[in-house]
């Protein structure tokens, strides 16, 4: 019998006591040097019952790729939890449905899409900015990571400019409720009855495009609302606000991902020397941070059958942890894969997207985001000392699953 198996089929199989923790900690969750001993030691275990994690590169893509042995209902959800699936983010469905919907979705996330998103992007980027140069002080993740990358999922949607912080506003109240792993508030069951005021801009608008027709504007929003299959089959109206709330929402991930690389740049002189004597290595910065500092620290799968992973036998019914940032820290895959290097040569693809049929739609959009934040930073630090506030000390934010800064106070002082 290997030593991952439990014996008897009918119980659960043993939790491996020397690399246990609680998958709810967030402290433990994003413990690295705890994630590269299990990898080291044990890198497929048991660490709580029921949860098989992941730690190695091939393992976890493994994982992530064969979605008809994994299932993705209920990744983001406490256990027992089930939604109505037009209540459900993409990125929790499995086949029929996951397919039929990414089919249309990914023809507004190319990366000619991305490009085109570029200009206004850019504006946005420089217009707050410029805001916090003018008041000489603020927070690089209150004042600008957190509110940006939304804001550009709201522009791509197709929402008005005018109302984008007061979605983003409603977005984020939904992110820190227990909407996201119940299905439910204080409210009731639902978007529309839990966020009233966020159901209701968003079905107007579908509205809108829905009774637009051909002089419907070309965004996200009319691509979900009159795209039929080929079989005629379209995205029903409840689901298409649901996937609103889930390109809004997701945009968090690429909210850390602007952090990790501010505060890289303001705390090593090294890397902002790098990417001032060559410009092209901004896009690889982008990626080697997406790749050290996954803003998404893992991620849930669900064994549909009795099976194995990487020698391990996985149940039915057990959860996998598929651990997104100890795999892109494998060094079998990336030496010296604990450094921050610019220099790597064809790296593997890193994991911060996922792979296979749940891949980000979004990579694309937060690549472009990523590199163009950091080039007008660049700007900004050519005239101005832009420097942490004194005492600041980096702490990471409290969400299970995601890392990165909980805040970036800076001052803004131009230069002699």
């Amino acid at each position: 019998m290997s030593e991952h198996e439990g014996g008897d089929r009918g119980a659960p199989a043993p939790v491996d006591e020397a690399f246990a923790f609680d998958p709810t900690d967030p402290e433990a969750a994003k413990d690295f040097d705890r994630m590269a001993e299990i990898r080291r030691d044990k890198p497929i275990c048991r660490p709580a019952e029921n949860v098989v994690l992941t730690t190695r590169y091939d393992d976890t893509t493994t994982g992530f790729k064969d979605a008809k042995r994994y299932s993705s209902v209920g990744d983001m959800r406490a256990p027992g939890v089930v939604v109505p699936e037009e209540e459900s983010f993409l990125g929790e469905l499995d086949a029929p449905l996951h397919p039929k919907i990414r089919r249309i979705l990914m023809k507004g996330f190319t990366r000619s899409r991305a490009a085109a998103a570029e200009p206004w992007t850019r504006g946005e980027v420089q217009r707050r900015f410029g805001e916090l140069v003018r008041r000489g002080e603020g927070d690089l993740m209150a004042d600008f990571s957190i509110a940006l990358p939304g804001s550009v999922s709201a522009h791509e949607l197709g929402i008005p400019d005018a109302l984008h912080d007061e979605v983003m506003g409603w977005c984020n109240e939904l992110l820190h409720s227990t909407w996201p792993t119940t299905g439910r508030t204080e409210r009731g069951e639902g978007i529309e009855a839990c966020f009233p005021e966020l159901a209701g801009c968003l079905d107007g608008l579908i509205r809108s495009r829905a009774e637009a027709g051909a002089d419907a504007p070309d965004d996200l929003l009319t691509l979900m609302v009159q795209t039929r299959g080929d079989d005629g089959w379209s995205i029903g109206a409840h689901h298409v606000r649901t996937l609103c709330v889930n390109i809004l929402a997701g945009s968090l991930s690429a909210s850390y991902m602007l952090g990790n690389l501010f505060h890289r740049l303001l705390t090593d002189p090294s890397f902002e020397s790098a990417l001032r004597e060559d410009a092209s290595r901004i896009p690889k910065a982008v990626d080697e941070s997406l790749r050290l500092e996954a803003p998404v620290t893992f991620l849930m799968r669900t064994a549909r059958d009795e099976g194995e992973l990487g020698g391990c036998p996985v149940h039915k019914g057990e959860h996998l942890m598929l651990h997104i940032a100890a795999a892109n820290r494998d060094e079998a895959v990336y030496p010296d894969a604990e450094s921050f290097r610019l220099d790597r040569e064809d790296p593997a693809e890193h994991l911060a997207f996922g792979v296979g049929p749940h891949i980000c739609l979004g990579n694309h959009l937060t690549r472009m985001i990523g590199r163009v934040a950091l080039e007008e930073l660049l700007e900004v630090m050519a005239t101005h000392r832009v420097a942490l506030v004194d005492g600041f000390e980096w702490e990471c934010v409290a969400h299970l699953q995601e890392y990165g800064p909980e805040t970036l106070p800076v001052t803004i002082a131009e230069t002699a």
